[in-house]
């Protein structure tokens, strides 16, 4: 992901999430964390960001045009992700809002399991409510 690829990615994010980062935040996370863009033709159709740590990997944010949704675009995505993956990164970890079943169940898919729940780890600024993320690990060989 480069710099000029981040007013597709913010439109994205707002057509996808119910707490969208803003461009300034997609901007920061690019100085510490590592992006991926999904490119079809030339257009941006999708993002992953996350960050590399010592032993493990965390995914932090993804999305997808919902045109793009379902059609294996997203697997494609996550899947570049793991390829680049350092050799000694053996876990990639993400939370995911308990709501989100259809994310729940792509990555389940993608070999995540539950392993933990996150009490009001999401806040709806709109709403002024709070929503409980699940914590998902997938072990890499």
């Amino acid at each position: 992901m480069q710099l000029m690829h981040l007013h597709a990615v913010t439109s994205i994010e707002r057509l996808v999430s119910p707490g969208p980062w803003n461009l300034r935040q997609f901007r920061d996370s690019l100085k510490d964390h590592n992006g991926n863009v999904l490119l079809v033709g030339e257009y941006v159709r999708g993002f992953a960001i996350y960050t590399v740590g010592i032993e493990h990997a965390d995914l932090l944010n993804i999305g997808l045009e919902p045109s793009f949704q379902g059609q294996g675009f997203g697997r494609l995505l996550l899947k570049s992700m793991i390829w680049q993956m350092p050799a000694e990164i053996k876990k990639i970890m993400l939370e995911v809002r308990v709501t989100n079943w259809r994310a729940i169940r792509f990555y389940k898919t993608m070999g995540f399991k539950k392993i933990d729940l996150r009490k009001d780890y999401y806040s709806n600024s709109k709403e002024q409510t709070s929503e409980s993320a699940l914590v998902m690990l997938r072990l890499l060989p």
